[in-house]
């Protein structure tokens, strides 16, 4: 029996962006290519203010920060780790800048269990939500920067690929946030798509999908979609990335979401570049400005937006 999800209002649209603060001067070993501002720290105000006026042009409302792995992470009690250190820390500063600033994306923060499911259950996931909530929410001043979704700040958990839960979505809920789960490549994971194959069966979001996106819905209505300016075929060989294309694959991939209409659209991503997701400048996927693409990537973002919110 086919499904047929109704498309949101473009007035209530939202396009998000995957935002990585993970750059410390060591972490520019294995990268795929060279940011246009350079080698940068994920706590530099130069480069997070930058940033910030790029995408808030490009009309993104959204950046979606990844403290995917942070789970076992305590600030102030979990020792030598530097690099989760700068993935939270960071953060606080990009809260600061954005607070002086006229115009900013706000923040959603994006949270996960991938290498301990036993969070769910054990307390950490709780625990690390309510840091959230008590470093960003609290504060007035900072409130109004987070990224709201039906009337709570969003708050996306990342569980794994595959997702350890194949037969639905963990039991887990945060009374001060939207809250949503995410896995990646849902069209692999064939127990997680419905009977038409494009829609995800128990509303998981998808953080990368290879070829047409899945439709995470909501209440009836198409309510998420990824797109992503190159997808990986790794792990995978029946399926050829097309890589980017000159842009091509980044307009198809939008040109999907158009079609649906969803009430949000995840771009990934910004700023990973590491080589482990990303073989090559060809096979990568982030849009920030860099030497070896210009600004062309943010160029069709823009131009993609405005389409999405105007209903093209």
């Amino acid at each position: 029996m086919s499904v047929i999800l109704k498309p949101s209002n473009p007035k209530d649209r939202l396009v998000g962006l995957a935002y990585s603060t993970w750059f410390q001067d060591a972490n520019w070993q294995n990268v795929w290519g060279t940011p246009e501002l350079g080698y940068y720290r994920s706590d530099d105000r130069r480069v997070i203010r930058q940033h910030a006026e790029w995408i808030a042009e490009a009309g993104v409302d959204y950046v979606w920060v990844d403290w995917s792995n942070d789970v076992l992470y305590t600030p102030g009690v979990t020792k030598g780790r530097t690099d989760f250190e700068m993935i939270e820390n960071s953060v606080k500063v990009m809260f600061e800048e954005y607070s002086q600033m006229k115009k900013h994306p706000k923040i959603s923060i994006f949270i996960g269990c991938p290498d301990w499911p036993k969070a769910v259950d054990d307390g950490k996931l709780t625990a690390k939500a309510d840091q959230v909530y008590e470093w960003f929410c609290k504060d007035p001043k900072y409130r109004k920067i987070m990224q709201d979704y039906l009337g709570k700040p969003l708050l996306v958990v990342y569980v794994n690929t595959p997702t350890p839960w194949q037969t639905g979505i963990p039991k887990w809920n945060h009374p001060k946030f939207t809250v949503r789960w995410m896995t990646g490549f849902i069209t692999q994971q064939p127990y997680l798509m419905d009977e038409t194959k494009t829609i995800s069966r128990y509303g998981y979001w998808s953080w990368e999908d290879r070829g047409p996106q899945t439709i995470a819905p909501y209440k009836g209505t198409a309510e998420a979609m990824v797109c992503v300016a190159c997808y990986r075929k790794e792990y995978d060989d029946s399926v050829q990335s097309p890589g980017r294309r000159n842009g091509q694959t980044f307009r198809e991939q939008w040109a999907r979401v158009r079609k649906i209409g969803p009430r949000i659209c995840n771009v990934v991503s910004f700023n990973e570049w590491t080589k482990g997701e990303q073989p090559s400048a060809e096979g990568s996927k982030d849009v920030e400005p860099s030497k070896e693409f210009g600004h062309l990537y943010l160029k069709i973002l823009k131009e993609e937006i405005a389409k999405f919110k105007r209903g093209l």
